[in-house]
Parts: structure tokens; C-alpha cells; sequence
């Protein structure tokens, strides 16, 4: 038999001849034995050639497959590269990926490998913590009741940026064949242009919305400038603080109505400055005064750019009815002087008072709009007044005021209107009326079907002023028009310091007029201004 060397020196060990045959004879009952035993030698010996050479082609395929891997992970990277974003992946420690695009050293300033997300984002330690707290809620995956996009509005979606670059953050969910999240995408984008760009569309249209505002009503725009002037842009004089507080919230709601919204702001600081203690109220003026005739002469170059250079000094212009002029001629025939005065004022230079109302339904509507609410006015025909416009300018002016406070309080959104049975809109009814046949007088109307003064929020305000307790509610109402009384509890741009009903107020007793409030919870507010006719200067 053949044995292999293996087999040989254990014969020769064991049995102290190598020849299987000899050993044979003095162990005839081995032989069967020592074939079996030769023959997985050969056997194990054949398997163990085939596993080297295996081996050897594995090794080989390992090297190859670490090339492919190398020239995905350079494909991968020249991919993220030529996206021009910083885009890099992180772990559920938050501990950031060594495969990362190159704009990150630009976009985010840093070297993402082996950093935790929040250091690379330079969230401050209150970030920091919020964002682990998120993450610890996203990967918790089908546990958590949130998406992933849901959680994820919640992290930084700013870079801030050391050269001041808007770069705009975004997240995405990586996630393993089973469907388990493993990690999350980062993609910063630096978004400067897109939003300068953004930026000078809204300054462009914010110009024409301006401009077509202006354009729509020129007389309470000149006056506007005017006001401007003589409250702003002179000395305090003798007028008080309260005055220039007043004077100062009407402009600034006529700054906002005409779109001067930077006016608008530095007329808000101006007031919060007013309100406080120990404060002059000529140094707060004359503190702003510089910026302020800067930018009344910018809104001036509006002016001139609509009606051309002279727009201030021309004279107002009337428009009006053949029939009225007609009648006109037909006096001057069969009256004296006096007569003819009379009829002059009354019918030529006198205007409806519907007209001089065209401003506050304007300046409703504009609020509504800014407050995406629903406003539907209505102005039902009652016979002509005629006044001397000008006597009530201030009272014109005043009722801006009220334009806001019916959008802050008694417009209610459509689904709470609809289930009282309302319609989704607030309707705004205006009524002019003379008071009696004698004509001496007339009455305004101002009346909604809106949610109603909060009457206990009212008296809460008016009691902590100092105001007298357990007043009759009829009695409450007519407080509101107090100065410093406010039923907000929020002060805003436009609302909640308590001035504005008593600018209405003032201007209404100044013409020996008065105003009342009539108002019943969930069913509406009636504004009501008793006012003499007045249709020729004094």
C-alpha cells in the first residue's frame, strides 16, 4: 500500500517500522485500520489545498471589492460635492459621519467627521440639550405618535453664520432594509440671493402698494404730512404729554395705513418711551426728530412722483353736481347777498359727509385685510348732509382709531360667526342721518354685528385704574372712550395701550359734540357721534 509521509513516521514511532506491511504481520487486525486512517490523510489533505486556494481567490476578491468600495465612497463624495450644499450624516448619538461634502467647510466653517451634530451646528448649550432631547424622540421610530417631519420642524433650521450668509437647514430620515432609522441626512443650503432676491420683490411691491394707497386718497395724505409736521416736527410747546401720546398713536395708525411702515415703528418706540416715568416729552421728540423729517421728506417724494411738485400747496379740488351748480345760478338771480352766501356754503363749498367717511372704510378694510379677517360694509342711502369739511378734520383723522378696534375686537373668526348663526363675515353698517328736521344736528352710526364689548374684562381695566366699583354696565360702556383704558391683553403695533377711542372722544366734544357706546355681548357694538352741521367757516 502507499501511506503517506504523515502515516509513515507514525508507523515508525508507534510500531518502529515505517513499512505498513511489516507492521502488518504482527498486527494483521490493523491493516483495515491503517488504510481508513491513510485514506483521510489524503482526504483531509485534498480539503485542506482547496481551502488555501479558496482562500486565496476570497483575499483576492477582498482586495477588489475594497477598490469598488473606495471608488463608490469617491463617486459618493464627488456626487455630494458638485450639489453645492454641505451635506453630511450623523448617528442617533449624534456623532457626525466621516463622509461628508466639501461645502461644509465653507457653509457650516467646520470639519464634520467624528463631531457631534450640535457642535458643528454651534447650538448654544440650551440648543444643545433641546436637540438631544429631539433626537432621542426621532429615533425612537414607530414608538413615538410624530413623523419624523413632524419632530424635525422643531430643530435649527438656521445656520448662524459668521459672515452673515443665510444658510438654511433641512433634515432626512436614513434608514435600514428592515426599516429602522440608522441616521439622519443634514443638508445645509446657503439661500442669500434667493432671499435678497425675495427681499427686493417685496420692497418693490411694497412701493406700489404705497404708491397706489397714496395715489387713491391725496387730501388725507397731505394732511397726513401735515400732521406729521405740526406734531412731530415742532416743539412740544405747551401741549402735554397725554396730547403727544394721542397725536403720536393717531400717526402712527395713518403711518401703517398708508404704508409708511418704518414711520410706523419709530412712532411704536416712541410711545413705549412716552409711557415711561420721569421721561421729557420734547427730548423724546427731538430725539427722533432728524430721522422722522427725513423720512416725511421721503414720503413727500411719493407725492411729487404721483401729482408733480406742487401737490402741497395746490388747492383742494370739489367735484360737483350740474344740479347743484344749476341751482346755484338760478339763486344768485332771485337772492341778496346773504341769501347768496348761504346757498354758496351750503351747496358749493360744503361736501357729503359719506365722502368724508370714504377714508375710514378704507382704513377698515386695510386693517382687515393685515389681520386676515372678512369685513363687509354697508352705507344704506338716507337723504344728503352736507358740512365744512375741513371744521371736522381732526374727527376724521380720530377715526382710525375705531377702524382698529372693530377689527381687533369685534371681528370673530368665521367658524365661531357661522355657529351663532352669523355670517362668516363682520358686517359694518355706516349711517348718516340729519337728528331732526331742523337740520342743526346729525347723527353717525357706526354699528356691527361682531362679539360685543367684554364687559368684565372692561370693568377689570377701569376698576384697576382707579375707577369706582359695581358702576351699572350701561354706565361701564361709556368709559371705554377713557384714556389708558384698554380691554387687550397684549400691546401691539397698532393696539392695547388705551388711546384711541378717547382721541374720538376729544375731537367730538372739541365741535361741542359727543359720543356713546351701546353694545350687547355676542350681538354687536353701536358707535354713535352726535355732531353739529357745520357747513361754513366760522
Amino acid at each position: 500500500m502507499t501511506g503517506s509521509a504523515k502515516l509513515a513516521r507514525q508507523l515508525k514511532t508507534h510500531l518502529g517500522h515505517e513499512d505498513a506491511g511489516v507492521a502488518a504481520k504482527h498486527f494483521e487486525k490493523l491493516q483495515a485500520l491503517l488504510r481508513d486512517v491513510d485514506t483521510a490523510y489524503v482526504q483531509q489533505t485534498e480539503r485542506l489545498k482547496l481551502a488555501l486556494r479558496n482562500l486565496d481567490i476570497s483575499s483576492q476578491e477582498m482586495i477588489e471589492a475594497n477598490l469598488q468600495m473606495e471608488q463608490l465612497n469617491l463617486s459618493l463624495a464627488a456626487v455630494l460635492d458638485s450639489l453645492g450644499q454641505a451635506i453630511l450624516f450623523f448617528d442617533k448619538n449624534g456623532i457626525c459621519s466621516n463622509i461628508f461634502s466639501k461645502a461644509c467647510l465653507t457653509l457650516l466653517e467646520a470639519d464634520p467627521g467624528g463631531k457631534h451634530v450640535a457642535e458643528v451646528l454651534r447650538l448654544d448649550a440650551e440648543g444643545r440639550e433641546q436637540l438631544i432631547s429631539l433626537l432621542d424622540v426621532a429615533f425612537l421610530g414607530q414608538s413615538t405618535i410624530f413623523s419624523f417631519d413632524e419632530l424635525m420642524k422643531h430643530a435649527p433650521r438656521r445656520y448662524a453664520h459668521s459672515k452673515e450668509l443665510s444658510i438654511a437647514l433641512d433634515y432626512r430620515a436614513m434608514y435600514s432594509h428592515s426599516g429602522k432609522m440608522t441616521g439622519i441626512l443634514v443638508i445645509a443650503q446657503d439661500v442669500t440671493r434667493d432671499e435678497q432676491a425675495r427681499e427686493e420683490i417685496r420692497v418693490k411691491e411694497a412701493r406700489i402698494v404705497r404708491m397706489l394707497r397714496i395715489a387713491k386718497d391725496k387730501l388725507a395724505f397731505t394732511r397726513y404730512l401735515r400732521g406729521m409736521e405740526r406734531s412731530l416736527l415742532s416743539p412740544a410747546g405747551d401741549r402735554t404729554a397725554e396730547q403727544v401720546a394721542r397725536e403720536i398713536h393717531t400717526l402712527k395708525g395713518l403711518s401703517k395705513f398708508f404704508h409708511m411702515e418704518t414711520v410706523a415703528n419709530i412712532l411704536h418706540e416712541m410711545e413705549t418711551v412716552l409711557n415711561s416715568p420721569g421721561v421729557s416729552t420734547e427730548e423724546v421728540l427731538a430725539t427722533c426728530r432728524e430721522r422722522l423729517e427725513e423720512l416725511c421728506e421721503e414720503a413727500r417724494g411719493f407725492g411729487r412722483e404721483i401729482w408733480g411738485g406742487n401737490f402741497e400747496i395746490q388747492e383742494e379740488v370739489l367735484t360737483i353736481p350740474v344740479s347743484h351748480a344749476t341751482e346755484f345760478g338760478k339763486e344768485l338771480r332771485q337772492h341778496g347777498a346773504q341769501g347768496i352766501a348761504f346757498s354758496f356754503f351750503r351747496k358749493i363749498v360744503a361736501q357729503p359727509v359719506r365722502d368724508l367717511l370714504v377714508p375710514f372704510e378704507t382704513q377698515l378694510t386695510y386693517f382687515a385685510e393685515m389681520a386676515d379677517k372678512a369685513v363687509n360694509i354697508t352705507s344704506p342711502e338716507s337723504g344728503e348732509v352736507r358740512v365744512f369739511a375741513i371744521v371736522y378734520k381732526e374727527l376724521i383723522e380720530s377715526l382710525v382709531h375705531m377702524a382698529r378696534n372693530i377689527v381687533d375686537h369685534a371681528a370673530q373668526p368665521p367658524e365661531v360667526r357661522e355657529a351663532a348663526g352669523k355670517t362668516s363675515g363682520l358686517n359694518v353698517k355706516i349711517d348718516v342721518k340729519y337728528e331732526n328736521e331742523f337740520k342743526h344736528n346729525m347723527i353717525i352710526t357706526i354699528a356691527d354685528d361682531g362679539a360685543g364689548v367684554n364687559i368684565d374684562k372692561l370693568r377689570e381695566r377701569y376698576e384697576e385704574a382707579g375707577g369706582a366699583k359695581g358702576l351699572e354696565p350701561e354706565k361701564l360702556l361709556q368709559h371705554i372712550f377713557d384714556a389708558k383704558i384698554s380691554t387687550r391683553d397684549v400691546v401691539t403695533e397698532t393696539s392695547g395701550r388705551g388711546i384711541g377711542l378717547d382721541a374720538i372722544k376729544s375731537a367730538a366734544e372739541k365741535l361741542r359734540g359727543s359720543i356713546r357706546v351701546d353694545s350687547e355681548p355676542g350681538r354687536g357694538t353701536v358707535f354713535t357721534l352726535r355732531l353739529p352741521v357745520i357747513w361754513e367757516p366760522a
